[in-house]
């Protein structure tokens, strides 16, 4: 049973792009676009039996009618072919209104042959019990975690009412890890099994490397322990959230598959693409993914993300900068660079000759002078003050070069603010 795993495709993500006017969205939906793409030629070119999605199909919990219009295409494709394909809910999904359907139940709806959604309200209907695919290769059982909903989780809970900040957080985490524990509890241990969730997991490898998604999040994150995942009833655990590809080091194979495209600066380094593997069903469950069938990372092409740190040695700083320019291969990328220069060298530094050498990236999006004693400096040439205030402030922080560590202490506490401000109804 070939499966594959994706998450976190945002489509509707238009920053550093180019208009399409025949198209009428911009060059990066369409490197979104180009990417799910090659994982639906895959997918059915290579005989997949199941896709796991793991949730955030768009960047708006509402989206437009085209970024639906294009989302549904290629999932009607995998339909059409055959493959059992998993919707699971993340929060990018959820309406902006409690009542309002969420953005993949349609979905269910229209009763799409071979498309299964992972929303509460499988649970409302059904009970903690997993789903159970149809898949070419035999049925495969999914537990799943949507993106937890706070109000919804503690609406009976009388403790909850007054618990301190981080009382309710321990709260949150302890029902979620018994809605996990009620679907494995549940599961024929006679047939494979996925756990997928879309949810931040409290742990060093994520910490250390925080992904875009870490600010596309208003408020603080529910998160999860590994040891809540109950791996030992599961064949492989499919996760969303974080854009990058991480393996948690269980025993049953755990992975973020990570975005199929970089969003921002932030995901400069990452490889991008979606997770293959293989289930044996005829074998017992913690053997079933192995050897030849482990996780692997099917790459996509994805744009690149390109910064260049300068600090040129020479009284006229403009050769070293151009030449820097030049090693960094720029061509086709969303490239920004960074010059730390003297007063003295700023007097000879000629901006346009460096500028000319950045004509072959797909967007620049900064050519910033850096100064000894600049106290605050502006925003680079290219970008534009954002309506969205964690974005903004992020963008500030990186600007001024804070440490990750400290930039995302202060996101923190501002996302803390802004959810108190939202639920004040300020």
């Amino acid at each position: 049973m070939r499966v594959i795993h994706f998450a976190d495709l945002h489509i509707g993500v238009e920053s550093y792009g180019r208009p399409i006017p025949e198209r009428g969205w911009s060059s990066r939906m369409q490197d979104f676009l180009d990417a799910f793409d090659a994982l639906v030629d895959f997918a059915v070119d290579d005989g997949a039996d199941a896709v796991i999605f793991a949730g955030d199909a768009y960047k708006a919990r509402e989206p437009t009618q085209t970024h639906q219009r294009e989302f549904a295409r290629r999932i009607r494709r995998l339909s059409e072919a055959g493959v059992a394909t998993f919707l699971l809910v993340g929060n990018h999904d959820l309406p902006n209104a409690e009542g309002r359907a969420h953005a993949l139940e349609i979905f269910r709806t229209l009763d799409v042959p071979n498309i299964y959604v992972g929303d509460n309200a499988w649970f409302a209907q059904n009970g903690f019990v997993p789903q159970v695919m149809r898949t070419r290769s035999g049925p495969l059982q999914v537990a799943f975690l949507p993106w937890p909903q706070v109000s919804r989780l503690v609406a009976n809970d009388p403790e909850a009412a007054s618990a301190p900040i981080e009382r309710l957080h321990q709260i949150v985490e302890e029902k979620l890890a018994d809605l996990i524990a009620k679907q494995a509890g549940a599961l024929d241990p006679s047939l494979p099994a996925i756990l997928t969730c879309h949810i931040s997991l409290n742990d060093a490898i994520l910490r250390n490397r925080p992904g875009t998604e870490q600010f596309m999040t208003v408020g603080t994150a529910p998160t999860l322990l590994k040891s809540q995942l109950q791996e030992a009833s599961f064949d492989y655990i499919a996760l969303g959230h974080h854009h990058n590809n991480a393996d948690l080091g269980l025993q049953t194979p755990c992975w973020y598959s990570g975005s199929l495209q970089a969003v921002d600066f932030g995901e400069e380094r990452d490889q991008k693409g979606f997770m293959v593997f293989e289930i044996d069903p005829a074998r017992p469950r913690g053997e079933r993914v192995q050897g030849q069938g482990a996780p692997k990372l099917v790459n996509v092409q994805s744009r690149r993300f390109v910064t260049v740190e300068v600090q040129p040695r020479e009284p006229d700083p403009t050769p070293e900068v151009c030449r820097a320019i030049e090693r960094a291969d720029v061509a086709g990328s969303i490239v920004r660079v960074h010059v730390n220069i003297s007063r003295e060298q700023e007097t000879q530094f000629r901006l346009p000759e460096a500028r000319r050498m950045l004509d072959a990236a797909h967007y620049v999006a900064g050519l910033r002078v850096i100064l000894p004693d600049d106290p605050r400096p502006a925003l680079p040439a290219g970008q534009t003050p954002s309506s969205n205030p964690l974005e903004a402030l992020d963008l500030y922080f990186r600007n001024k070069a804070y440490e990750d560590s400290r930039r995302e202490r202060l996101l923190a506490a501002a996302r803390d603010l802004v959810a108190v401000a939202e639920d004040a109804g300020v």
